[in-house]
């Protein structure tokens, strides 16, 4: 049925990139694990999906607080390389410092988005802006696993955007 609706979706003009993003579980960000920064949503096109994670997914970063743009960098870089193979961290590291240099100081209503395309991309932007485009899913993976891998940014952060 899916792929019925997909084609005609398709044959209609209108790509799956368009379809319109539900939010399927959120989660508060937290600094220091006790000063909430902002809220973080877990978006896809179908939540009942088996898999959450599966592309397409979009992950949303509101926050109430200024945070330099390094600050990303750094947390982003050191989370990856905490849940990658030294191998796997060493082959992806130059493309990280490249994305990662996007990052932007924010402040009070700003808007982070992190969208993994069903095209093996992922995207940054700001306020709807984009920032950063890589491809390949090694990256993506990899990038992902900042708040889902084995050592998370946040045990809680995880749980609540998975519905755990």
């Amino acid at each position: 049925m899916a792929t019925r609706a997909l084609i005609l979706l398709l044959t209609l003009g209108v790509s799956p990139a368009t379809l319109a993003w539900q939010t399927c579980h959120t989660a508060d960000v937290k600094a220091l694990k006790f000063f909430t920064v902002g809220q973080a949503a877990l978006l896809r096109q179908d939540c009942s999906s088996d898999d959450l994670l599966d592309a397409p997914v979009r992950l949303s970063f509101s926050y109430f607080r200024d945070v330099p743009g390094n600050a990303f960098a750094k947390a982003a870089e050191h989370f990856i390389e905490l849940n990658t193979s030294d191998r796997q961290f060493r082959s992806l590291k130059s493309r990280i410092e490249a994305f990662n240099s996007h990052y932007q100081d924010i402040g009070d209503g700003d808007t982070y988005t992190l969208t993994y395309g069903d095209d093996a991309s992922l995207e940054l932007a700001l306020n709807g802006k984009p920032l950063a485009h890589e491809q390949g899913n090694d990256f993506a993976q990899a990038y992902l696993s900042i708040w889902f891998g084995k050592d998370p940014y946040s045990d809680s952060l995880k749980e609540n955007l998975l519905g755990q």
